[in-house]
């Protein structure tokens, strides 16, 4: 103890330094607990870290009495400097003045720091506070001790006894006092149910090789039938999972909903989250996810008329219908599910569009529209409660943790005190929360394709397994994800789903979670310009506009056929035609930027379309394809992107009625890094002038005859609007030529394969920035896939032409050879890609088919083996090895490259017909069978075409865009031959 005659301190200076020496003891002593539960978390010492998702109370009390020790030891400890300086100052030890001094300026950075890492969080950014933090913690100690050691009252030796032996003591009452109960009474219940529901995470779908189950099975017994979704637990979820807390107030939401039709000032389970991650909260409240469920009018005008039909039924859904009545019956119900297979198939739906209900246990009774849970759309939970992915063929094939919950103290507290102390222990140990809430496959495509792969089976169509909307696979199996060796352009690098639909974006409002100002944009943003339209929010609309015009798709009028025969490509404007002349004009459509088809998503009421028009020198018009009418509707002699579908009465799927769908009359999309080329025959106006052609590429999201359907069935949806809202068009791209009408032949331009796009105005930037080699592949690709050979073939002899040092032309010469079964050529050409580019993989694909359909299947394998070098999820080159494996008789060869097929796609149907014949090969008929059935319950209806076949007959334009090569006749409006205008 320190001898009173040597201080210069008065009684009272002495008990103000004692009270700061004891709270530095409890402050180190904290520390001290708070430094071995930091090393318990990295050792696995559970009994003291707590479980991965937990987070001990006790360690949140110690954090906090950590800051409020902390900061009244500052105070006191200033006091204390300010009372005691003017007396040493006097004294001149320099030694204790500097040390002093020293001290005051750690403890006063403890102070700043950890009140910012309390404030901003303990985030990856604010890295330096929490170093600094611990760099000015572990010095502050010994410089204190050496000041005390040159100062005149020093420390007696007891003192350095009995401090330390009171830190130990304390910190081991702090370990002992942690141990306990870590989890409320309600999550420890859930915990205690987990895996005992028939919906959980844990379900035995069963199968096996002898046993065919589809991947995407779902026992009938499980809550959630037909939706593939999950709980931990197996039952429905509490509220504090999707919904949270924080409420809007039913009579201010009734009113909103009076007004606008659905929810849009008040948001749903986003209030917590706001506290922190304002810029993310304020980016999805604009994005389509938020308007996902009853607070989306279009969707809901489909799920109604879903859940209001009798909806057919199958014996999956009545035994579903029948176990859980008789669950109902037994637990005292009035009514169970009986004439509600409508309301029942509608959870195939809800696991994407509805959580908030459909795991609630609300989708299959009726739902009550003005609910908070109903307006609630896909709130941050509906993602963020996500910890795994069951497989990769979507439909809402995820799990939801159930059995978690908020691990931070007070987290039932929505304001108060008591909120500050629980966002101050979560700002303070962000870990545990980041476990919960970013898992790592957030990052990754197959998260996304839970909700953006679909398919439909009997237990939904009472049909059979049809494939729905899939951007998953159509991205997967491009160059875009570097997995397809067969892709036409293969891109410098990976981008996957995130990329591109969540970009960095300033976080303006503040973001704990921000990087560098950033966080990931949440608007999710894509091509839906009808909601925010619907609610006014033009903002949004022009910024979804920006993204479809961020070189997404080109545009290109390159080829005139004249009526000579002579063909004028690159169009310039020296191109000039003769007046009352017939001639076709070919348009191509590339996707440059989008990641899978253009469209994506719900083709069946999706609409793209090009249009065509014919302007004379005074720029009136005098031809137009593709007009939109006064009525809203289309010209139906359009060129479209999108899907036509039938039901099994050969009536178009126009409601988004997917579970009635039978069969496709036609599916337009452009693949990642193809093209399309739309074909227009015109005749030319009968008097000499300068035409200008201008071909723009326009984007509805919805079709007239939807927006109809969903204004008329959900009126209460639409009650901002007295009539059928007029959507936005948006045009994503254009291209504008010019041809010289004249009277004699003569005045023909020469056919001039080297000519330049002319008038490469604002419009035609991607032309003008497009190399003449890349616009004839283009030209090209877009022929092949229409199954003009011929003309393709000409098409890429030009690009081998124009661009020699590349491998592009003569390798997609190859391609053509191949197409056609011309062996020798497709050789001839695969030996000039060898000379250009030695070994390069993406040729192996075709020396490997080359060599396959040859019967050399030692070599078609090395080639093979050689492209999954470079491609190793490239599911075409494991489906073609394992073929020429099993050509070669090395069957258990062959079920491995076949099985590696089947784990990327576990639908591929050929893979399973292959997998089939190694297995009669082998003998191992059991296996053959449940192998033939997985084929046969993937395989396309082939007896289906008999209702598309009917719908042609009805409808002619319909029947046009079904075929591969057709041409749209633009006739003249005025000046035609015959016309005397």
């Amino acid at each position: 103890m320190p001898t009173p005659n040597r201080t210069r301190l008065n009684p009272s200076q002495r008990q103000l330094l004692m009270c700061v020496v004891g709270l530095g003891v409890l402050m180190l002593a904290d520390t001290a607990y708070l430094l071995l539960h930091r090393l318990a978390v990295a050792v696995g010492w559970i009994s003291l870290s707590g479980p991965e998702f937990v987070l001990p109370k006790f360690y949140q009390s110690m954090i906090l009495s950590h800051t409020g020790i902390g900061v009244l030891l500052v105070i006191l400890a200033s006091a204390f400097v300010e009372w005691h300086l003017p007396q040493v100052w006097r004294v001149h030890r320099r030694r204790a003045i500097t040390t002093g001094l020293l001290t005051v300026v750690f403890g006063g950075t403890l102070l700043i720091t950890g009140l910012f890492i309390l404030s901003e969080a303990n985030s990856r950014d604010n890295a330096w506070a929490w170093w600094m933090h611990v760099l000015c913690a572990a010095l502050v100690l010994p410089v204190y001790i050496a000041h005390r050691q040159v100062s005149i009252w020093k420390p007696s030796l007891l003192s350095y006894r009995v401090v330390p032996a009171a830190i130990v003591l304390l910190t081991l009452l702090a370990v002992v006092a942690n141990q306990g109960m870590s989890e409320s009474e309600d999550a420890a219940t859930q915990i205690a149910q987990v895996g005992t529901g028939s919906g959980s995470r844990a379900r035995n779908i069963g199968g096996s090789s002898t046993e065919f189950v589809p991947a995407n099975f779902v026992p009938h017994d499980s809550p959630f039938f037909p939706a593939a979704t999950t709980t931990t637990t197996g039952g429905f979820l509490p509220s504090r999972i999707i919904t949270r807390r924080g409420l809007p107030e039913q009579e201010m939401l009734d009113q909103e909903l009076r007004d606008r039709g659905f929810a849009i000032e008040h948001t749903v389970g986003s209030k917590e989250c706001a506290r922190c991650h304002a810029a993310i909260v304020a980016q999805w409240e604009d994005s389509a996810h938020r308007f996902a469920s009853f607070n989306n009018p279009f969707y809901e005008a489909t799920i109604n008329d879903l859940r209001a039909s009798d909806g057919g039924s199958n014996a999956e859904l009545a035994a579903h219908i029948e176990h859980f009545s008789r669950l109902a019956r037994d637990a005292g119900a009035r009514q169970g599910l009986e004439g509600r297979e409508g309301m029942v198939k509608s959870k195939w739906c809800s696991g994407c569009h509805d959580p908030a209900l459909m795991l609630a246990g609300k989708m299959s009774g009726p739902i009550d529209r003005r609910t908070p849970q109903a307006q609630a759309g896909l709130t941050c939970l509906a993602c963020h409660a996500i910890d795994h992915i069951h497989n990769n063929t979507g439909n809402g094939n995820y799990n939801i943790a159930d059995e978690q919950e908020d691990p931070y103290l007070f987290a039932d507290v929505d304001h108060g005190l008591l909120q500050l102390f629980h966002d101050t222990s979560l700002k303070a140990r962000p870990t545990v929360h980041k476990r919960q809430m970013l898992k790592p496959f957030f990052r990754s495509a197959e998260f996304c394709a839970t909700c953006h792969k679909v398919s439909l089976d009997t237990r939904v169509n009472d049909y059979r397994w049809l494939r729905g909307q899939n951007e998953y696979d159509n991205w997967h199996d491009s160059g875009v994800a570097l997995n397809a060796s067969r892709t036409f352009y293969l891109p410098p690098f990976k981008r996957v789903c995130q990329d591109c639909h969540m970009p960095p974006e300033r976080a303006v409002e503040g973001d704990v979670s921000a990087r560098s100002g950033f966080v990931r944009s949440h608007r999710f943003i894509a091509v839906n310009t009808a909601l925010p339209f619907l609610r006014g929010d033009t903002t949004t609309v022009e910024r979804i506009e920006t993204f479809l015009q961020d070189e997404k798709l080109r545009v290109d009028i390159f080829a005139l056929h004249q009526a000579d025969g002579r063909i004028v490509r690159n169009l310039d404007a020296g191109s000039v035609v003769t007046t009352g002349e017939q001639i076709e004009l070919d348009v191509v459509v590339r996707n440059q930027g989008v990641g899978h088809t253009f469209p994506g998503g719900t083709n069946d009421s999706n609409e793209g379309w090009l249009e065509l028009t014919v302007r004379g020198a005074d720029g009136q018009l005098l031809a137009i394809n593709g007009a939109l009418g006064d009525d809203g509707h289309v010209d139906p002699a359009a060129h479209f992107y999108k899907a036509v579908l039938v039901d099994k009465h050969s009536e178009a799927i126009h409601k988004r009625n997917a579970q009635a769908i039978v069969a496709p009359v036609y599916v337009r999309t452009i693949g990642p890094g193809t093209a399309d080329v739309a074909h227009y025959s015109l005749t030319m106006p009968s008097t000499q002038q300068q035409l200008t052609i201008e071909a723009r590429l326009l984007w509805r999201k919805f079709d007239r005859t939807y927006t109809e359907f969903a204004y008329r069935a959900n009126p209460e949806g639409f009650a901002a609007f007295d009539d059928v809202p007029e959507l936005p068009v948006t045009q994503i791209d254009m291209h504008r030529v010019h041809l010289q009408v004249e009277s004699s032949p003569s005045s023909h331009k020469a056919l001039d394969r080297s000519s330049q796009v002319v008038d490469a105005t604002a419009t035609d930037a991607g032309r003008a920035g497009a190399s003449d080699w890349v616009r004839y592949n283009d030209y090209g690709i877009g022929l092949l896939l229409q199954g003009d050979t011929r003309s393709a073939a000409l098409a890429f002899a030009e690009v081998a032409r124009l661009a020699p040092e590349r491998v592009d032309g003569e390798r997609n010469l190859a391609r053509v050879a191949l197409r056609d079964g011309d062996l020798t050529r497709a050789w001839e050409h695969l030996n000039r890609c060898q000379q250009i580019a030695p070994g390069d993989p993406q040729t192996a694909w075709f020396w490997g088919v080359a060599h396959q359909k040859a019967g050399n299947y030692v070599d078609a394998e090395k080639a093979y083996r050689h492209v999954l070098q470079r491609f190793p999820e490239d599911r075409a080159a494991w489906r073609n090895l394992g073929r020429v494996l099993y050509l070669d008789s090395r069957h258990d060869e062959a079920l491995r490259a076949l099985g590696r097929a089947l784990r990327i796609d576990p639908e591929d149907r050929s893979a399973h017909y292959h997998r089939m014949l190694v297995l009669r090969a082998l003998g191992r008929e059991q296996e053959a069978s449940a192998a033939e059935e997985a084929y046969e319950y993937y395989q396309v209806d082939e007896s289906a075409q008999t209702k598309t076949r009917t719908y042609r007959q009805a409808d002619a334009d319909a029947n046009r865009e079904a075929q591969p090569i057709h041409a749209h006749a633009v006739p003249l409006l005025r000046g035609g031959p015959g016309d005397g205008t």
